[in-house]
């Protein structure tokens, strides 16, 4: 008689109709209570059991979902949009489909309200299958401002010098013989106004300033703060010539005065010195190297510096080469 009762007990709870005959109450409450949204599905993909949270975090939709219903239709109530749920390359049924294939991993599945879902299927005992939908979106959102943050100033929102380095490495690997040109950037007279106006005044300037830079450049083109007052600007697809009258332009907008509340305009100076690649390097380091100290010429002479071989640098280390 108990064997026959539990053989009972198990058809029951692959049969996929009513909750409270597949799962006991103590069960059912406690798979409601959870934050995220659970579906039981047997091995023909039909729902055996689907949780308030499901509900709770999908609104009116899901409210049609019955056990019993195809997982296609399941994923339909949880659909981003327009998209048949059958097509969507991040909704249930694209997740089933790789479960079939032996992944785990999980989708993520951006709703129609901005919303980003993570949705994680597990293998059951006799071909059956959990669906757990989570709300990765904070989490998300999160991880990408650690992401901004460990690449840009925070100060002027810039990119750092780790994410400028890489850009440059990048631009260099990818000349196939189009130019561009490497500018350094060294204010004149900021520590005067962070000395008399104090530090509040002088991050505004650099806000202001960086603000300047964004709106000098092209499609192409990327500015970083270096630290302290380093600024540094990569133009894409600028010859010489065209660098130089750049470096001009933007020396002049940069001198024009801030306003930044202090009863009086506020100017400052800025040194810019240029190098250009292919022509005058082909490596980062040599490139910067050479902006650099185009830098510090146009410090001594009061306007952008183009590298030329006057200022030869010589071997960049024992026993190297001069740079290229």
């Amino acid at each position: 008689m108990a064997r026959r009762h539990r053989q009972a007990a198990c058809a029951r709870r692959q049969d996929g109709l009513g909750r409270g005959r597949k799962l006991g109450p103590g069960i059912v409450q406690a798979l409601d209570s959870l934050p995220h949204g659970l579906c039981l599905f047997d091995s023909a993909d039909r729902l055996l059991f689907v949780s308030d949270g499901f509900r709770r975090l999908f609104g009116p939709p899901a409210n049609r979902i019955r056990p019993g219903m195809h997982a296609r239709a399941v994923g339909a109530a949880s659909a981003a949009g327009a998209v048949p749920a059958d097509r969507d390359p991040c909704g249930l049924w694209a997740a089933r489909r790789l479960l079939a294939r032996g992944a785990t991993d999980a989708v993520v599945q951006t709703l129609a309200d901005g919303r980003q879902v993570a949705i994680t299927l597990h293998p059951q005992a006799g071909g059956g299958w959990t669906a757990l939908w989570e709300d990765v979106t904070e989490r998300r959102r999160a991880e990408s401002l650690l992401r901004y943050m460990a690449h840009h100033d925070p100060l002027t929102g810039l990119p750092n010098r780790h994410l400028f380095a890489a850009r440059l490495d990048r631009t260099l690997a990818d000349l196939d013989g189009a130019p561009c040109a490497l500018l350094c950037l060294d204010l004149d007279g900021f520590k005067p106004v962070n000395d008399r106006h104090g530090h509040a005044v002088g991050d505004a300037l650099l806000r202001h300033l960086a603000e300047r830079l964004r709106a000098a450049l092209g499609a192409g083109d990327c500015a970083a703060r270096l630290g302290g007052d380093e600024f540094t600007i990569l133009l894409g697809d600028a010859a010489p010539a065209p660098a130089l009258g750049f470096a001009l332009r933007l020396q002049a907008r940069l001198a024009e005065p801030y306003d930044l509340g202090t009863g009086s305009p506020i100017r400052i100076g800025a040194a810019i010195g240029v190098a250009c690649a292919p022509l005058h390097a082909t490596r980062a380091e040599a490139l910067v190297e050479r902006a650099d100290a185009a830098m510090y010429a146009a410090k001594r002479l009061g306007h952008p510096y183009l590298w030329d071989d006057a200022l030869d640098l010589g071997p960049v280390g024992p026993g190297a080469a001069a740079p290229t």
